[in-house]
């Protein structure tokens, strides 16, 4: 709101006070309700104390008219008086800044107004007039105001003087194309804006309001809110109308195809119709064996032919080494805080030194530069067995003075409906993975279109982005005593159809980001069907993948149309926004910015104002004005963090809604929720080492999330099992590298 400017904050310049003018300028805004804002504008050319100002406004205007830190009176027809409600001391060049509301304006214009301010002495501080012309209010309306519709735009403006009108200039917005016609006079097109003119010659008074319909624009499939001009010329050239209108284009969420469910398999024989309480098997003896220290990194490397597996089923192991290895499956959890459970090994294991990757490959006159390591001859067959308890593991491959991970999800396959599933996001891993020199990142011209999981990674010494960003949720809900069970990006490809059957809520890790359709598609279904999502991460169902076969081994990305750009999602239209399907949308990668805890539900229980430093780290997302909004859509927190790349400052939210279906989504907009939890963050995001002060804090806001997100479902056992709030890993784990997005 407008207010009278003090004298202390002005800045005077140098010279005699008769240098100085009034300089009056008068100005108005069309308010929703019609009424005009009148905003007075004059330097006081003295000082003294302010006793009142007067104005004239347009004879006949009319409206309940006010004014801010002040009364406003009529003195006489069209004279106003302010008077301000405190002593005001005006300096020589201070500015005043005088609105008045809700005044309802005559027909006619232009008018010549005058200003003058008056001191407590009876001297003049301002005094001075100009011309006011009527704002062109103008309003824009569509149709069908959805991005990629064909649509009828009509742009209405009010004339502010008297004249022949001898055009329209109409900006339509971004993207627009189509043959566009309209009535009553010739259109033109012409570097994005539409020229109208009459047919016939055509005198418009000042007050009248002109409407120029468009016919026939097709609008782009990016929309938002667009500040768009309308503005007309009289035939002697001179102005008689500008102004500009808002015209909001939102895509509502894209259809989504129906992913059946499809039958659970059988059972194979041997294997559990029930697999034991979480509690149960956290219970059993740890152990910290499972930790690779970096004494032991090197060129020992390792990859399973399976992503996830089931009881009954086997796995193929294939090792480049030349020396003999132990292999050791451990189950990752809570376990006395130890971190893992050892659940089968084979020791002794002869390893070959294995060929080079190979990198190559083409796909429709394309070159995939995909790294391969699927000519490598197997080490060992897996068996997965019923002592298999589903959960994420960790196999530790080590021999020769050297060890890597290789990781494995085993899936809860019996058909049984947990309270939790947490989804591993092998697919951004895969993205991520540099092993044989390439990934989707390695350049804008030697990145790879197709990725294969047939290959280690070099990431998390093998692990992926498991131990930097994923763990820390399985060892805090784990030690929780959940109901909780694991599958990965993969398994939303496959069984997607079955999540509302295998889970009453789903948690999305720290970064999520590459979706197929299939994953898209299942993961929008089943919020509509009533499960419920927390997203502990940013940059979700951001990039856009297909898996080549039903084995999912391998995905590609098409970086062929566009770029970096057709890999979105997004490029088909702000429908397939991340927005529309979670809440809010990427931003930028971050590192290292801190987060100020706030008084709403999220933070309850952790003192407000409290500072986590670098907890806005990796990515974030936040709210973006111009796509889709969920009805209810809440911001639970918020900050503000650096971009990597240009060094700016963005905004964050972590957004939540409610969906027709009753589900809940959350989503964190950030990286750090799951290293937090084992204060065991990415090396290279720059963030300080979490306090035990720090993770205290984010666990008791990851209780928070899950108690609101799970709807009460997700619940704790009685007991001692109930340790979450208190365990910390006990094991000393390597910090990870995180690779990111360039």
């Amino acid at each position: 709101m407008a207010v009278l400017l003090a004298s202390a904050t002005m800045t005077v310049a140098a010279g005699p006070a008769m240098a100085v003018v009034a300089d009056v300028a008068i100005s108005g805004t069309v308010a929703s309700n019609g009424t005009t804002t009148l905003s007075y504008r004059a330097t006081a050319t003295r000082a003294g104390t302010l006793r009142y100002i007067v104005v004239t406004i347009p004879k006949g205007s009319g409206g309940r008219i006010t004014s801010a830190n002040a009364t406003v009176r009529t003195i006489s027809p069209g004279v106003l008086q302010w008077r301000p409600t405190k002593t005001l001391g005006i300096a020589v060049g201070a500015r005043f800044s005088i609105p008045f509301y809700g005044v309802l304006l005559p027909s006619g214009g232009p008018w010549t107004l005058s200003f003058r301010a008056t001191t407590t002495a009876g001297n003049v501080l301002s005094a001075g007039s100009a011309t006011f012309t009527r704002p062109a209010n103008v309003r824009i309306n569509a149709t069908k105001p959805i991005p990629g519709q064909k649509t009828t735009l009509t742009y209405a403006g009010t004339v502010g003087r008297t004249g022949i009108l001898s055009s329209v200039r109409m900006k339509l917005p971004t993207g627009a194309s189509g043959a566009l016609t309209s009535i009553n006079g010739t259109l033109s097109i012409s570097s994005g804006y539409a020229t109208w003119r009459p047919r016939s010659r055509r005198t418009v008074g000042a007050g009248a309001r002109l409407a120029i319909p468009i016919y026939g624009v097709v609008l782009s499939k990016y929309g938002g809110v667009m500040r768009l001009g309308m503005t007309a010329t009289a035939s002697t050239g001179a102005q008689m109308m500008a102004g500009t209108g808002s015209l909001a284009l939102i895509a509502p969420p894209a259809p989504m195809p129906t992913i059946a469910a499809g039958s659970f398999p059988v059972r194979p024989a041997g294997c559990p119709s029930v697999w034991p309480a979480t509690s149960v098997e956290n219970a059993k003896a740890g152990t910290a064996a499972w930790v690779i220290p970096v004494s032991l990194n090197g060129p020992l490397a390792a990859y399973l032919t399976k992503v996830s597996a089931t009881c009954g089923s086997t796995v193929d192991l294939k090792v480049t080494s030349g020396r003999p290895v132990s292999v050791v499956a451990y189950r990752m959890g809570y376990y006395q805080g130890l971190g893992a459970r050892e659940i089968w090994r084979r020791d002794g294991v002869p390893t070959v030194v294995q060929p080079a990757p190979t990198v190559g490959g083409t796909a429709n006159g394309h070159p995939l530069r995909m790294a391969s390591a699927a000519n490598w001859t197997k080490t060992l067959t897996i068996p997965v067995t019923a002592a298999w308890v589903p959960g994420t593991y960790l196999i530790r491959v080590s021999g020769g003075g050297y060890a890597s991970y290789v990781p494995l999800t085993v899936r809860d396959d019996t058909g049984r409906k947990h309270a939790l599933l947490i989804q591993q996001a092998t697919t951004t891993w895969q993205a991520y993975n540099w092993y044989g020199g390439r990934s989707f990142y390695s350049s804008a011209t030697t990145g790879s279109g197709r990725l294969t999981f047939n290959r280690p990674y070099a990431e998390g010494q093998g692990s992926g982005e498991f131990l930097g960003l994923e763990y820390g949720l399985v060892f805090w809900a784990e030690a929780s005593g959940f109901d909780v069970t694991y599958w990965t990006d993969n398994d939303l490809d496959q069984f997607g159809g079955q999540l509302v059957a295998r889970a009453g809520t789903i948690f999305l890790p720290g970064h999520d980001e590459y979706y197929s359709l299939r994953m898209r598609a299942s993961l929008s279904q089943a919020i509509k069907r009533g499960v419920n999502v927390g997203n502990f991460g940013a940059n979700a169902a951001y990039r856009r993948i297909t898996f080549t076969d039903s084995t999912r081994r391998a995905w590609d990305i098409d970086r062929y149309t566009a770029g970096g750009s057709s890999t979105l999602w997004r490029y088909l239209g702000d429908a397939y926004a991340s927005q529309p399907l979670l809440g809010a949308e990427y931003v930028c990668g971050v590192a290292g910015n801190s987060l100020t805890t706030g008084r709403g539900w999220l933070f309850q229980g952790v003192a407000a104002g409290t500072v986590l430093p670098g907890f806005l780290a990796g990515e974030v997302d936040y709210v973006w004005p111009g796509l889709y909004k969920h009805p209810g859509l809440g911001i639970a927190a918020s900050g503000r963090a650096i971009c990597r790349l240009d060094g700016k400052s963005a905004p964050m939210h972590a957004t939540v809604f409610i969906a027709p279906s009753g589900a809940r989504v959350f989503n964190g907009s950030t990286f750090t929720y799951s290293c937090f939890l084992l204060r065991r963050c990415p090396s290279n995001l720059r963030i300080p080492t979490p306090s035990v002060a720090s993770r205290r804090a984010v666990t008791t806001m990851v209780t928070n999330i899950t108690n609101w997100v799970g709807r009460g479902t997700i619940r704790t056992p009685a007991g001692p099992a109930t340790v979450a709030a208190t365990a910390e890993l006990r094991a000393a784990v390597p910090q990870q590298r995180l690779a990111l997005d360039r």
